[in-house]
C-alpha cells in the first residue's frame, strides 16, 4: 500500500468503517467515550484515563499572585482555599505539548490579576498534551473538558449556585477544544475565548467536536494561523482575523533569521509564531488602553454597521460575525 493510499483509507474509514473499529472507554464519573462519527476525527484513537491525562489545577488570587494552590474537584479543598465564589473565575487553558507553567500562561495570569480582583486557574494537562502522536493529545482533549467540568459544578456550588455565568474559559490551540468540551457539559458557562483553536482534525467537523457558540453564553474566537496550526472556519459568536488570520508580521522574517543563523533548535518556534501571536495580543489586550478595534470588513476603515474589541473586552456591544484588524509586528501589537 502506498502512502497516499494509506492515508485515503485512513480518511475513508472516518466516513465509512465506523462500524468496523468502533469501541469506547468509559472512566467513573465523566462517562463513556466513543470513537464512532462525528468523534472519529482522532482517526479512531481514544482518550485515555483521567490518572493518565493527570489534569491540574492552579489557583492564583491576589493574595496568592505567584505561589499557586492546588485544587482538585472537593468541596473541602475549595473550601480551605483562597478561591472567592463572589467574584469572577478564569480558567487558562495551554494546548498541544504545553503545560501550565508556560511563560505566556505565567504573563496572561499575572495581567489578568492586575485588571481584576478575581479567581485565576491555570489548568495543567501536560501529561495529556505531550504526546508523540498528536491524535493522541486530540482524543484526550474530551477527558480534559469533562475534567474542567467537575471542576467548574465544585466551584460553582462552593458559590452557592451563582458563579457559572461569571466562569471564562480561555484556551490556546487544542486548550480551545478542551474549553468547547468543558462548556457544553458545563450548562450556563459565560464565555470561552479561543485563542487561535487547533486546525488539524478539527477543521470541518461537526460542532459537537470542535468549540462552538453553544458551548458558552458567548464565544469569542482570534485567528492567527489559519490554514495552519489553526482552524480558518468562524466558530464563535463572533471572530477575529488579525492580518487576514493567518501569516503575522514579523513572522516570516522571525523564520528567516532562524534558518540564516542556523538555529535549528529554534525552528519550532519559527514555525508556530503565527500560532503564538495570538497569546501575545490577547494579553496585551487586558491592560492596554488600545482596544484592538476591529472592523466588519476587510477592507472596512469605518466602523459603519459597528465595530468590535478584539481580545479582554469582546464581549462589549454584544458583537456577532467576523471582524478584521491590523496589528503591529512587536509589542505593543495594537494600533491606536
Amino acid at each position: 500500500m502506498t502512502y497516499f493510499s494509506g492515508v485515503f483509507f485512513v480518511f475513508s474509514c472516518m466516513v465509512v468503517c465506523d462500524s468496523w473499529f468502533s469501541s469506547s472507554v468509559c472512566y467513573n464519573e465523566i462517562g463513556c467515550f466513543g470513537n464512532n462519527s462525528p468523534f472519529n476525527n482522532a482517526l479512531l484513537v481514544l482518550p485515555q484515563s483521567p490518572t493518565e491525562v493527570g489534569v491540574r489545577y492552579f489557583l492564583f488570587t491576589r493574595k496568592n499572585g505567584n505561589i499557586p494552590q492546588i485544587l482538585t474537584a472537593d468541596r473541602k479543598v475549595v473550601l480551605n482555599s483562597n478561591f472567592n465564589g463572589e467574584k469572577g473565575t478564569r480558567f487558562i487553558i495551554h494546548g498541544y505539548k504545553g503545560k501550565a507553567s508556560d511563560p505566556w500562561v505565567t504573563d496572561m495570569k499575572d495581567a489578568l490579576l492586575k485588571r481584576e480582583d478575581e479567581n485565576v486557574i491555570a489548568v495543567d494537562w501536560e501529561k495529556g498534551a505531550d504526546q508523540f502522536f498528536y491524535t493522541q493529545a486530540v482524543a484526550n482533549t474530551r477527558v480534559v473538558g469533562a475534567l474542567i467540568s467537575q471542576m467548574m459544578y465544585t466551584l460553582d456550588k462552593v458559590a452557592g449556585g451563582s458563579s457559572l455565568a461569571r466562569m471564562h474559559l480561555i484556551g490556546h490551540s487544542l486548550g480551545s477544544h478542551v474549553a468547547g468540551y468543558a462548556g457544553e457539559r458545563t450548562l450556563g458557562t459565560g464565555r470561552i475565548s479561543g485563542l487561535d483553536p487547533a486546525g488539524p482534525l478539527f477543521e470541518w467537523t461537526d460542532p459537537k467536536v470542535r468549540l462552538d457558540p453553544s458551548d458558552a453564553l458567548f464565544v469569542d474566537v482570534i485567528h492567527t494561523n489559519a490554514n495552519g496550526y489553526g482552524i480558518a472556519s468562524s466558530v464563535g459568536h463572533v471572530d477575529f482575523y488579525p492580518n487576514g488570520g493567518k501569516l503575522q508580521p514579523g513572522c516570516l522574517d522571525a523564520f528567516i533569521n532562524i534558518l540564516i543563523g542556523g538555529q535549528f533548535d529554534k525552528m519550532g518556534e519559527g514555525v508556530a509564531c503565527s500560532h503564538m501571536r495570538v497569546v501575545s495580543l490577547f494579553t496585551e489586550s487586558i491592560n492596554s488602553n488600545c482596544h484592538f478595534q476591529s472592523y466588519p470588513c476587510k477592507s472596512c476603515t469605518t466602523c459603519g454597521m459597528g465595530c468590535a474589541k478584539m481580545g479582554y473586552d469582546a464581549p462589549q456591544g454584544n458583537p456577532q460575525g467576523n471582524y478584521f484588524l491590523s496589528t503591529n509586528s512587536q509589542p505593543p501589537f495594537c494600533i491606536a
